[in-house]
């Protein structure tokens, strides 16, 4: 394989063909030093972050990716949502912590596999998990000075500028543009939510509304 030349990867963005053959190097000393590279005169050696507090505001998910740690099944007399109180009380406690930002986590859709999420969502005014979410991301954003984040899996257009009217970023994890993972056997096989033309167009969207999003990973 021909070797690269460290040079020509730092004059500017790699090209298509040139990603191509750093993927295919197995020097990593050499991929290491252009990634560095790269990140410095981009960024400089400065790192920024934000203080948040984590919310996930249910763990349910119709999805059943074989390697989550998050998600988990209904659990008999335990409640699957967080009520409003309980939400308001744990942002409380990161504004005294001098946090800026609430970041909601939950799974996509739950009340499309579980019955009993529809009946805990009907009982907190409900149909569904993205309602209760806009409901409540808009008290946060009303009554608290965090910030609402949101990472709620993949939704249509119009779920995406109404949860924009909450949260100030929308947050959506793509973990490969393979077809493999979703075949039987594969960790996204099961999880319709996983395909990934439906994640890229969730992406094209969110897009083409010039919403506000950290990068898609």
């Amino acid at each position: 394989m021909k070797k690269i030349n460290l040079s020509d990867f730092l004059k500017c963005r790699p090209t298509s063909e040139e990603s191509f053959q750093l993927i295919e190097s197995n020097d990593l000393s050499e991929l290491f030093q252009i990634a560095s590279e790269l990140r410095d005169r981009g960024h400089g050696n400065i790192v920024s972050y934000s203080r948040k507090i984590f919310i996930p505001l249910t763990k349910l998910c119709r999805d059943v990716c074989h390697y989550c740690t998050f998600s988990r099944s209904p659990r008999k007399n335990q409640r699957s949502y967080m009520t409003p109180d309980e939400v308001m009380g744990l942002v409380r406690r990161g504004e005294k912590f001098g946090c800026k930002e609430a970041l909601f986590t939950l799974g996509d859709k739950p009340e499309l596999r579980y019955g009993s999420a529809r009946k805990e969502l009907k009982k907190l005014g409900h149909e569904t998990t993205l309602s209760y979410l806009s409901e409540t991301a808009g008290r946060v954003m009303r009554e608290t000075s965090l910030l609402p984040h949101i990472n709620a899996g993949v939704m249509p257009a119009d779920e995406l500028r109404n949860l924009r009217k909450v949260s100030v970023s929308q947050g959506l994890m793509l973990e490969s543009v393979s077809q493999h993972l979703q075949q039987k056997g594969g960790p996204h096989h099961g999880s319709p939510d996983k395909v990934p033309g439906v994640r890229m167009e969730n992406i094209r969207l969110a897009g083409a509304e010039k919403f506000p999003s950290p990068p898609a990973y």
